[in-house]
């Protein structure tokens, strides 16, 4: 009578897991959930039924009770290489890396020859900065399937995150040669070229990631970056509006197209540029400063100072911000204001440039102070000034020009 019942058991669960395997190859999900956990229900101790239960619960998205089952898997059948490797990938989608490179790696022991196996564990042993042991599992992966392009990519990325970007670089140039019309690929390689001084080369994967999508901003500004470092600046000027035309939302775009601009002294249209950049990324200290540099080489000083006075309410300890702040004040005459701008940039770092810039505007400030002791006064900070740029650079001719002329009007010599 037993042996009886445990027949009839064991039919029951295998025709319940026939059914639910059809559900599952029909995308009736919810169905096969049903009839794979009547299977359970009927034959508890049965790995399979756990892993495709595991499988269509990850279908469901219903990824934590997939990692349950895929686990139970795990436990009744320690030696299904598959049962761990789909228990990786839900726990690496999960983000629990670690416990996912463990499931991993007990795939590898079980079934070292599968190479989506050893490319797995090599990935994420990669992301947690164990290079040698990922390199290992990538090369024996590429080993045993040699067109694998993600693990040359994982490859490049092992060797760049050591600093060993010349020797990776070979393994990005055969992921692209295998997929030659990927291009994030040609983009990757692009930036490694770059990056390892190889400009030419560079050029001309950025080139091939336009000839595959035209509409790449990316590709239009890294190049832009490339002519600029070179200094043919109409090229870059012609690679940053393209890359704006692409991307009109980019405000960094805008931003070196101004720059750039400025460099070859188009001043209304770098202007205009980083006015466009702002519109885009109003919180943009450095824009509003370098913003601030167009309009004072046009001498509009008003302006300027209003450009500057965002950048440092943004960004208060730029020490090329308050100085630049205060030297257009001090074109307005604003010394008090200019003043503090100049002392506020010292507060950052101590620069014989802003030290004989604040000398300048005391000086300045000394012939339209009412009272002779506040005259006075200013004079004899604005020596000091002078003597702190000096002993901070000493090849300063106009500063010592600058110190003569103070002393001179408190009736000293400089001796």
């Amino acid at each position: 009578m037993n042996i009886k019942f445990q027949l009839t058991s064991i039919q029951n669960a295998n025709s319940c897991f026939n059914r639910a395997n059809h559900y599952q190859q029909s995308s009736q999900f919810d169905q096969a959930v049903v009839a794979y956990r009547d299977a359970i229900t009927e034959k508890p101790n049965f790995s399979w039924y756990h892993h495709n239960l595991g499988e269509t619960m990850a279908q469901l998205g219903q990824v934590e009770e997939a990692i349950a089952s895929y686990q139970k898997a795990c436990e009744l059948n320690p030696n299904s290489a598959w049962s761990y490797y789909n228990l990786g990938e839900l726990l690496e989608q999960q983000g629990r890396i670690p416990e996912a490179t463990e499931a991993y790696r007990r795939a590898v022991q079980l079934n070292p020859d599968f190479y989506e196996f050893q490319q797995s564990l090599g990935k994420l042993l990669c992301q947690q900065g164990h290079f040698s042991e990922a390199i290992s599992s990538l090369e024996i992966a590429i080993a045993l399937e040699p067109d694998a392009t993600s693990c040359y990519q994982y490859l490049w990325e092992a060797f760049a995150q050591q600093g060993r970007g010349t020797e990776g670089i070979t393994y990005l140039h055969k992921a692209v040669a295998l997929t030659p019309h990927n291009g994030e690929l040609h983009q990757q390689l692009g930036e490694a070229l770059k990056a390892n001084n190889q400009i030419q080369e560079a050029i001309a994967a950025y080139q091939n990631v336009i000839q595959i999508n035209p509409k790449s901003a990316w590709s239009y500004y890294q190049l832009g970056m490339i002519f600029r470092d070179q200094g043919q600046y109409q090229e870059a000027i012609a690679y940053y509006r393209k890359a704006t035309q692409h991307d009109p939302k980019s405000a960094i775009y805008y931003h070196f197209l101004g720059h750039t601009l400025s460099l070859v002294h188009h001043w209304e249209n770098a202007i205009a540029a980083y006015k466009k950049a702002l519109d885009l990324a109003p919180t943009a200290a450095i824009i509003y400063q370098h913003l601030g540099d167009g309009l004072s080489t046009l001498q509009r000083w008003e302006q300027a100072a209003t450009a500057y006075r965002k950048s440092v309410d943004l960004e208060p300890h730029s020490l090329e911000g308050q100085d630049h702040l205060g030297f257009a004040l001090a074109q307005l005459q604003r010394w008090d204001d200019a003043i503090f701008a100049y002392r506020r940039a010292l507060d950052v770092s101590l620069s014989d440039v802003v030290y004989g810039h604040l000398g300048d505007a005391l000086e300045q400030r000394s012939h339209v102070q009412p009272i002779e002791r506040d005259a006075d006064s200013d004079l004899e900070e604005a020596v000091s000034c002078y003597r702190k740029a000096i002993e901070l650079n000493p090849n300063q001719e106009a500063i010592y020009q600058q110190l003569n002329q103070a002393l001179a009007q408190l009736n000293q010599t400089e001796g």
